[in-house]
């Protein structure tokens, strides 16, 4: 199967195979490197789409084992929001009828999906987060544009999956979609996880926050709140702050010490991935996840993988399903009863390592990279099979 894919990209998988070769930096985003090399390493053809601000012109690149290809389409720098990202689709739309794919797999359900869609190959759009949801949450002109792109690619796509069971309802309550989604969940490749050991908390246990970005939707304030009541029973304990806008100086130190709440605090801020995993691995008891909303939280998921149990929110989109009764579900929009799970969790080393081994045995069952990997593959083959829609046969 030639299985082309469009999307944020993560490179990281990605580029050994590309022999060193000096590649643009596309936009970036989870999973998606990981699932294009699974596809070519059971013996797929692979065509990843990107868009990137550094070309200037259509660039293409070919892994040096073959069977796998990077397309970079020109992005602007600034404004593409304006029109829609007219052009980035029109150049995306362009790049998919000049290759031969048999299908086209797009994540995240904006501009890349609308490219597929418009593109004439058989798109099949996954859905990774709750547009209405987070452009409500964020409340930016930007994503309230953006994210309007959902409700088309909703309806147009030849198929929609979608990273979780949350996903899934919101595109049926909110954007109207009544034909079925498929839920695949995103996968992790567990033999690249560290392995947690830190050493037994004793009167210093440390907790870790991983959050891309600052702002209500991540309530970084919250975790830092409930810390600061966590460290009046345990003055030793540590808080390892990553993601961007959680390093020294940027916005979640100065607002912490602005509240007299940085005591005990590492604001490491946005690491490498493998790093930012090494540190958790290293030095983390406990992953506190204050966010509100999340489809399919691979921060969770990669600390569970690791064995390290989550606090997190039991209303927080997808989160309480992939946590389960692996972790502890709370209100995170009060920081003391985030603070009492913390505590607890602090103080009791055998419920603390029964959860970490209930949530490494569930990951390990149930998110994969392989089998996600397959699960796509089965999906594909369903909707290639089936007769194309009436809007498609008109084209």
């Amino acid at each position: 199967m030639h299985i082309g894919l469009t999307g944020p990209l993560g490179m990281d998988a990605l580029r050994p195979l590309f022999d060193g070769r000096q590649l643009p930096t596309v936009n970036e985003g989870p999973v998606t490197g990981q699932l294009a090399r699974a596809w070519w390493e059971q013996g797929h053809e692979v065509t990843a789409f990107a868009l990137s601000s550094q070309v200037r012109e259509r660039t293409e690149f070919t892994a040096a084992a073959g069977r796998l290809r990077l397309v970079v389409v020109p992005q602007r720098p600034n404004g593409a929001a304006r029109d829609l990202f007219r052009q980035e689709r029109r150049g995306i739309v362009a790049a998919l009828r000049d290759h031969p794919v048999d299908l086209v797999n797009a994540h995240w359900t904006y501009e890349y999906a609308l490219a597929a869609v418009d593109s004439g190959r058989p798109a099949l759009v996954t859905a990774h987060d709750t547009p209405l949801r987070y452009a409500w949450e964020m409340r930016s002109a930007y994503r309230w544009v953006r994210h309007s792109l959902a409700l088309p690619v909703a309806h147009r796509a030849r198929a929609l999956s979608a990273v979780s069971p949350y996903t899934a309802r919101h595109y049926r309550r909110s954007l109207g979609v009544r034909r079925p989604i498929t839920t695949i969940p995103n996968g992790l490749d567990l033999a690249t996880l560290p392995t947690a050991s830190a050493p037994p908390p004793g009167r210093a246990p440390v907790f870790a926050m991983a959050l891309q970005g600052w702002g209500p939707l991540k309530n970084t304030v919250a975790g830092l709140r409930a810390f600061g009541l966590v460290r009046r029973q345990l003055p030793q304990a540590r808080l390892l702050a990553l993601g961007a806008g959680h390093e020294r100086g940027g916005p979640a130190h100065t607002w912490a010490a602005a509240h007299g709440l940085a005591d005990g605090v590492d604001f490491t801020g946005a690491l490498p991935y493998d790093d930012a995993l090494a540190r958790i691995a290293a030095e983390a008891h406990v992953l506190v996840h204050p966010s509100r909303v999340e489809a399919c939280p691979m921060t969770c998921a990669e600390a569970m993988a690791m064995g390290i149990p989550v606090i997190g929110g039991r209303r927080s989109g997808g989160v309480p399903w992939l946590v389960g009764d692996t972790g502890v579900l709370t209100d995170i929009d009060r920081p003391h009863l985030i603070a009492e799970a913390m505590t607890a969790l602090a103080r009791d080393d055998e419920r603390r390592s029964a959860l970490g081994a209930r949530a490494r045995d569930r990951i390990r069952t149930d998110f994969r990279l392989g089998d996600v990997a397959d699960a796509y593959l089965r999906w594909f083959s369903a909707h290639l099979s089936a007769e194309p829609s009436r809007t498609e046969a008109l084209r």
